[in-house]
């Protein structure tokens, strides 16, 4: 691994509560690709983008990608035969990425831990990948991003495994069914980097209609 590489990933890594990951996802942008693919084996936009192809049956729908940083996600989302898809960052750096990668509909910059500039009920899935934990979005914000989902969709997470207890999702994944929000379909344990030991889960879930 490289001594850049593994600066920045313990960075982000050891983001606390009430901080920001923009400044460093704006440093990041240019060589995450690599350091992420090349480096470190990152699998998991692959891993959601098959994850969302196994429960949908057409391709025609449209995804809201959270957090979508340099538009990986996107990229395997496209490979899959997914082509309407919207992504929001908080990163201009990684955004600017995510463009040239021409697989968005859309790119939006926003803050995921504020109310989103999104309107309700307008997409089939979602897809939020390693966008969850301390200094990103937290239990408390997944309500929020379920907002401008419509009754059925799709909600694709893959998380760092060292933040879904510590960071209370596991309660938060089972609280959020008992409030019939939504219905987990699959909740499983993997490694997400290949060169790396980084356990994480993988959640498919879907939005419930409301009363």
């Amino acid at each position: 691994m490289g001594k850049e590489s593994d600066r920045i990933l313990g960075r982000v890594s050891h983001l606390e509560d009430g901080d920001s990951s923009r400044d460093i996802y704006d440093d990041w942008s240019g060589s995450y690709d690599h350091h992420l693919i090349e480096e470190f084996g990152y699998i998991s936009p692959d891993i959601a983008a098959q994850a969302l192809s196994d429960e949908v049956e057409e391709d025609e729908v449209a995804i809201i990608d959270y957090g979508c940083g340099t538009g990986l996600v996107g990229q395997s989302l496209n490979q899959q035969g997914f082509e309407i898809v919207d992504g929001i960052d908080i990163s201009e750096g990684m955004l600017q990425q995510a463009r040239e990668k021409q697989v968005y509909r859309n790119l939006i910059r926003g803050d995921l831990t504020t109310r989103i500039a999104l309107d309700d009920a307008v997409y089939d899935a979602a897809t939020c990948i390693g966008s969850m934990g301390a200094g990103h979005v937290g239990a408390d914000h997944i309500p929020e991003l379920l907002r401008p989902l419509r009754a059925g969709a799709l909600f694709v997470s893959i998380m760092n495994g060292m933040y879904y207890a510590a960071g209370g999702f596991d309660r938060a994944f089972r609280q959020l069914e008992s409030d019939s929000l939504w219905r987990v379909r699959r909740l499983e344990e993997f490694n997400y980097m290949t060169q790396l030991e980084r356990p994480g889960w993988l959640l498919v879930a879907e939005k419930q209609a409301q009363d």
